[in-house]
């Protein structure tokens, strides 16, 4: 209240009393201590409050405060960038041949497996050599495996090995293989072969559990085996994922984010710095993304301001996009070159924490918890295709 509101109150009050009462004055005196003591009070308040504005880095004025103001300073959010993932790097080609060797069922020397009619054991690779037989590689030796394939071949009319990097079953018992309307699946543990019909040039099959998603150039298609009955999907091109996860890593023609696609939702995949051009592309049939758990992994040639010539494998959260981890392979140079021209592929994983990468003639086996590396196989330069188990 005013000085003036006071002194109306107690003229007020005053005309209530006797003229020339001494009650009028005590009145009086009692609301100027009143007055002094609600400045003194307001004054420390207003103090105060300076005083934890400054604490916090924000100074206001007491001023607003006497008028009935309230002031809300506007506090802008610091603008956070994500740590870097953990960057591996391998030696040149030259010193693959010292890395660790990692003990799995798979063959490190494929050049030394026999070629047997029949032996037991699970399947453990496929593989096409020179001859243009495709053989079942097992711990005892390599069978060949009876079935009758054409190339695969594209809208071009440029034909292809039939076998693809994903064509062995995750368990190893059957065998799928791409081919002009219609899509050959063996069953490599009685030995039978069944033949579905899928229009146009198909050109990549990538196992999903009891279904098949085939991939043409214009069309792809989702290949229940146990019907029989191809479902046309709502995209095209070769952009799967291996695994049991219906996943896809699209990246647009020119510029924009690459992104990680499962059902009608996806996620940004920040691969700016790190990959050439700063995206996935597609378009080398050899060249899928890898799911295990809740990871996937797949290379692309290298951002050119970590190197020239080099390959990089990126390793990213699923449902965030969020990269974990990533491999630098350099290229090295002329005659052990790896990579090229097909690139560093990933291969698939061992377990839950080993990505298999292609580096040249030989099988890399990259540890995404340590950063370690080792050698997983010797593949021999009459290996023209091959597709690994991964389940």
């Amino acid at each position: 209240m005013t000085d003036q509101g006071l002194r109306e109150l107690f003229n007020d009050l005053a005309e209530t009393l006797p003229e020339g009462s001494s009650r009028a004055g005590e009145l009086w005196r009692q609301g100027t201590r009143s007055r002094t003591r609600r400045r003194q009070w307001m004054v420390a308040a207003a103090a105060a409050t300076v005083t934890v504005l400054v604490v916090v880095g924000i100074v206001v004025s007491p001023e607003p405060l006497e008028r009935g103001v309230t002031v809300y300073p506007s506090v802008k959010p610091t603008p956070t960038t994500p740590p870097a993932p953990p960057m591996d790097k391998a030696p040149p080609p030259s010193g693959e041949a010292g890395l660790p060797a990692l003990a799995t069922a798979l063959p490190q020397r494929w050049a030394d497996i026999p070629v047997v009619t029949a032996v037991s054991g699970p399947v453990l690779a496929l593989a096409e050599f020179g001859d243009g037989q495709i053989y079942m590689m097992k711990s005892g030796g390599r069978v060949p495996l009876d079935v009758k394939l054409g190339d695969a071949v594209d809208s071009n009319g440029n034909g292809g090995t039939p076998l693809k990097p994903d064509s062995l079953a995750p368990d190893g018992t059957m065998a799928a293989f791409p081919q002009k309307d219609e899509v050959v699946v063996v069953d490599l543990v009685i030995g039978q072969t069944r033949r579905y019909p899928v229009p146009g040039f198909n050109e990549v099959v990538l196992w999903r559990g009891e279904h098949l998603l085939v991939e043409q150039e214009k069309a792809n298609y989702l290949l229940d085996l146990a019907t029989g009955k191809a479902r046309r999907q709502p995209y095209k091109g070769f952009t799967g994922v291996a695994g049991y996860r219906d996943l896809r890593i699209v990246s647009p023609d020119e510029g924009g984010w690459t992104v990680i696609q499962e059902g009608g939702s996806e996620v940004a995949l920040n691969v700016q710095h790190i990959t050439d051009k700063g995206g996935m592309p597609m378009g080398n049939l050899s060249n899928h993304g890898w799911q295990r758990g809740g990871l996937v992994a797949r290379s692309a040639f290298a951002h050119h301001d970590r190197a020239k010539e080099a390959d990089v494998v990126v390793v990213a959260d699923i449902d965030t996009g969020r990269v974990v981890r990533t491999l630098l392979l350099p290229w090295g140079d002329s005659p052990g070159r790896r990579c090229g021209k097909g690139g560093c592929p990933v291969r698939g994983w061992i377990g839950q924490d080993t990505v298999i990468v292609e580096s040249g003639d030989r099988l890399l086996g990259w540890n995404i918890s340590t950063g370690a590396l080792s050698r997983v196989a010797d593949l021999p330069r009459g290996v023209t295709a091959y597709s690994l188990r991964s389940g």
